[in-house]
Parts: structure tokens; sequence; C-alpha cells
């Protein structure tokens, strides 16, 4: 299993998946962050059929912090600059053939071992994984987000998923999370 450590947080990917933490990626740090504020994912993955953008917030012990940045939209108005961000990062690196992101653009913008034939048939999949203090509206607040998140990128005609770990583990996306 291929692993990443974001905040208190492990994410297992399987083998044969393409991973990388793309807002510490070379590419990003010297080329896309430069421009413009320009932000970005946590995470890339890559399985044979799904291109993840994993966006993780871990405000477990922040719980009064976090709450008005949740309820305002701000957080996820930020997810959503790191999802529109990442996908034109994804561009820039097939418009200058960088190789760390290659597998990644490939699947977004080419043909290759990692697409299918019909562009539109590509399954891109943004997660905005959120973990909060315990409460007790917690599934609610999490399909309220996703259908706000949902608006905001439907012009990128990408799914959109908002979990936590209990979440998570009802509908397992093909990797893990502990932490």
């Amino acid at each position: 299993m291929k692993t990443i450590e974001e905040q208190k947080l492990t994410f297992a990917f399987p083998d044969n998946w393409e991973v990388i933490k793309y807002d510490e990626s070379h590419f990003f740090m010297n080329h896309v962050r430069k421009s413009q504020g320009s932000k970005a994912v946590d995470i890339l993955a890559l399985s044979d059929n799904r291109l993840f953008l994993i966006e993780i917030k871990d405000f477990r012990g922040y719980r009064i912090e976090s709450k008005k940045s949740l309820r305002s939209n701000e957080v996820l108005n930020e997810v959503v600059q790191k999802v529109r961000d990442t996908v034109t990062g994804l561009y820039a690196a097939y418009r200058r053939q960088s190789e760390e992101l290659a597998p990644f653009y490939h699947y977004l913008c080419t043909g290759s071992k990692y697409s299918t034939d019909v562009r539109h048939q590509r399954k891109i999949i943004a997660v905005f994984f959120l973990e909060q203090d315990t409460q007790s509206d917690a599934e609610f607040f999490l399909r309220n987000l996703e259908m706000k998140m949902k608006y905001k990128l439907k012009f990128l005609n990408i799914n959109c998923l908002v979990h936590n770990k209990k979440t998570y583990a009802k509908k397992p996306l093909g990797w893990d999370v502990k932490g």
C-alpha cells in the first residue's frame, strides 16, 4: 500500500494506483503556486478508471475555531478554489510536460493506458474529507456541504463527495483512511 499522512490522518492506496501529495509536488511549488495565489488539493490519486482530487481538513480539537468558517462556507469556498486550481494546474502540467504529474494529466487531457477512449466517460471525483469533533447532525451537515460543492463545481462536470471516516466506511472508494 502507498500511504500519505495529512494532518492526523493516514490514507492508504493500492500499490497499482498513482498517488502524489499534489500541494507538495515540485510542479505545484515551482510553477502553479506562483501564479496569482493559486491553491491545490492535498492528494491526487489515480486508479485504472478514476481520478480523485482529495482535500483534507481535520478540525478535531478546534470545534470553536472551525464552526464559524464551516457555517459561513469559507472552508467550502476554499476547497472549491483548490479543486478548480488543481484542474488548471494539471492542464498546465500537460502543456509543460511535467514528468511527475504525467499519469494524472494524461488521464485528464489525453488518451493513455490510464484513460478510456471517450473523454466524457473518465471519472473525476473531488473528495472533501472533513473530520470534526462529534456532532449529532454530522451526516446531514456533510450532505449539505456536498450539495453546495456539486453546485459550485458543476461547470467542471466532475463528481463531488464529502466524507468523514464514519461516512467513508459505509461507501469506500478503493482506498483506506485511519487516524
